[in-house]
């Protein structure tokens, strides 16, 4: 085996523990936004509220997933997005419309939406 052929099977080699280590790295960091804690609010069990004391009492939910839905749920909400924090989903409400929308990210878990959908029905409960 001539040096050249080895000098290329060793540069490879490195190159792929290099790139197993960016990666190992980047899936770490991926795994940091998992150990933000859910609002109190999440944490309990909840009973709904009587229809006649709700926000809106069969409101017609539209589901927006959006590309930038961090983004535009901040704007909605004012909650800016920080290192440690940002809006996960949001819902905003048109009672005289009875509608209600939820805008999430284009990937989030059924925790965002049922949040997002007791809003609909309950509004502001955690303000």
């Amino acid at each position: 085996m001539n040096s050249e052929t080895w000098h290329g099977r060793s540069l490879l080699r490195v190159c792929k523990r290099w790139i197993f280590s960016v990666g190992m790295v980047v899936l770490l960091l991926g795994c940091e936004t998992v150990t933000l804690t859910p609002p109190k609010v999440d944490q309990v069990r909840f009973s709904p509220m009587p229809v006649a004391a709700r926000t809106i009492a069969e409101p017609k939910v539209k589901y927006l997933p959006r590309h930038d839905g961090f983004e535009y749920c901040s704007r909605i909400t004012g909650v800016p997005i920080t290192p440690t924090s940002r809006p996960m989903a949001c819902a905003f409400w048109n009672v005289r419309r009875q509608e209600c929308t939820i805008v999430t990210p284009m990937s989030t878990g059924y925790n965002y939406l049922g949040h997002e959908l007791r809003h609909c029905f309950e509004g502001a409960f955690h303000d």
